[in-house]
C-alpha cells in the first residue's frame, strides 16, 4: 500500500524532508549567529578567565575597566599573568576615498596575549614596530585589497599593514584589525578607563575555580571563564533580542507545514486505501494490528524524509562552512536529534486522524463502495 502509489509516497517523504531541511538549517544559520555574537571569544585561546565589569551581559556591550583593576587582578594568589584586552571600533579610510567601520583588537604590548588564532603572512612580532596593524584575511578585500607595507589612516591616525591572519569575524562581520593596546587607544580614543577586558591565566589549572572565586571576591569585577561569558553572550542575544523570536517562528514554520503536509496527504492516502484494511479486517486483523501497520507506514516515510532533509542540511552546513562564508552555520547532534523528535512527533500526529478511519472501517466494506 505505502510504495503501491509512488505519488503520494514521494509528495510525503518530500514534504516532511522540506520540513526536516527548514527545521535543521534554520537551527543551524541560528546557532552559527550565536557563535558569531560571542566575538572575540571564538579567537582568544590563551585565557582561562576573562575579567569584566559586573554588569557585562554580552561581550560586545561593556563597562571599560581602570588600570588599577588589572594590578589589582595580578595580585591575586594563584594568578600566572593578566593582561589588558582592547575591543572596539573605528573608522577606516580607503584609498578609494571611501570608509570602513572596523573592528580594533589591542594586545598587551609585552606578552601579545589575545593574538589571533593564526598567522597567514608576516610575523606577529611585527606589531611591536610603530604604526602596526596586523589584518584579518577576509577583511583584506574590505579595506580594498590592503598588502603589507600599505598605510591606513584609522581616525585620521597612521597605520602600517606587517601581517595578515586568519580569526573568526564578529557578529556585525566588521573587518578585524590587531595592534598593541597603545596604538589601539591612539587608534580609538576612550576615556580614563580604556580596558574592555582584563585576560587571565591561572598558574594551576586545577586550582581554576578557586582563583575565579578570589577574583570575585575583590567586588568591582567578574571573573568569567569562557564558556561562561560564551553562555551569558548566547542567552542574551537569544532571549534579549529579537534574533531568537524570529528564528523561532521560522523552525515552528517548518514543524507545522510538515505536520499539515504530511497529516493531509496521510489521511487521503488511507481513504484510498481503507478496502484494503477492510480486508484485513475481514480475515481476522485486530484493530491493533492495523494501527501498527499504519503507524509503521508513517514511521518509514517519516525516517526516509528525514533523512533527506538532513542530508540538504548538512550539505548546506559543509558548503558555509568549507567557503568560509560570512553566513555561519553549525549543526551540532543536538539539534538533530531534537529536529529527529520533532520529525517523529510530526508523522504520528499526521497519522492520528487516519487511524480514526482504519479502526472503525467494516469488513462489510471490502463488499461495497467506499465513501
Amino acid at each position: 500500500m505505502l510504495f503501491g502509489d509512488r505519488t503520494k509516497y514521494i509528495t510525503l517523504v518530500m514534504s516532511l524532508a522540506f520540513a526536516t531541511m527548514l527545521m535543521n538549517q534554520q537551527g543551524a544559520i541560528f546557532l552559527g549567529l550565536l557563535t558569531q555574537a560571542t566575538g572575540p571569544l571564538q579567537n582568544v585561546g590563551q585565557a582561562d578567565l576573562w575579567v569584566v565589569d559586573p554588569g557585562t551581559d554580552w561581550v560586545a556591550e561593556y563597562r571599560p575597566l581602570s588600570d588599577q583593576k588589572v594590578g589589582r587582578v595580578r595580585s591575586v594568589a594563584g594568578v600566572a599573568w593578566a593582561e589588558p584586552f582592547f575591543s572596539n571600533y573605528a573608522i577606516t579610510e580607503l584609498k578609494n576615498g571611501n570608509f570602513k567601520r572596523v573592528q580594533i583588537l589591542g594586545l598587551s604590548r609585552t606578552t601579545l596575549a589575545g593574538r589571533p588564532p593564526e598567522m597567514v603572512e608576516g610575523r606577529l612580532e611585527d606589531l611591536w614596530t610603530p604604526d602596526a596593524i596586523i589584518v584579518e584575511i577576509k577583511s583584506k578585500d574590505k579595506l580594498g585589497g590592503v598588502n603589507i607595507g600599505d598605510t591606513l589612516k584609522i581616525n585620521d591616525k597612521r597605520a602600517v599593514v606587517v601581517g595578515f591572519c586568519k580569526a573568526r569575524q564578529g557578529f556585525e562581520s566588521n573587518a578585524i584589525i590587531y595592534t598593541t593596546f597603545d596604538n589601539a587607544l591612539r587608534f580609538t580614543p576612550v576615556g580614563r578607563k580604556a580596558i574592555s577586558y582584563i585576560l587571565v591565566k591561572v598558574k594551576d589549572p586545577a586550582e581554576l575555580k578557586d582563583v575565579q572565586q578570589r577574583i570575585n571576591q575583590l567586588g568591582d569585577v567578574t571573573a568569567l571563564t569562557t564558556d561562561e561569558f560564551r553562555a551569558r553572550t548566547m542567552n542574551y542575544i537569544a532571549i534579549a533580542t529579537g534574533i531568537g523570536f524570529n528564528f523561532g517562528i521560522t523552525i515552528a514554520l517548518g514543524f507545522v507545514v510538515g505536520l499539515l503536509l504530511s497529516a493531509s496527504v496521510f489521511y487521503q492516502f488511507t481513504l484510498e486505501n481503507l478496502r484494503q484494511f477492510a480486508t484485513l479486517k475481514a480475515l481476522g486483523a485486530s484493530g491493533w494490528t492495523l494501527s501498527g501497520m499504519v503507524l509503521a507506514q508513517a514511521l518509514v516515510v517519516g525516517i526516509i524524509g528525514y533523512g533527506i532533509g538532513v542530508g540538504l542540511a548538512g550539505a548546506f552546513t559543509i558548503f558555509t562552512v568549507r567557503a568560509e562564508s560570512e553566513l555561519s552555520a553549525k549543526l551540532p547532534w543536538e539539534l538533530l536529534v531534537i529536529s529527529l523528535g520533532a520529525m517523529l512527533l510530526t508523522v504520528m500526529l499526521g497519522s492520528v486522524l487516519s487511524l480514526r478511519r482504519v479502526i472503525s472501517v467494516s469488513p462489510g466494506a471490502v463488499f461495497g463502495a467506499v465513501a
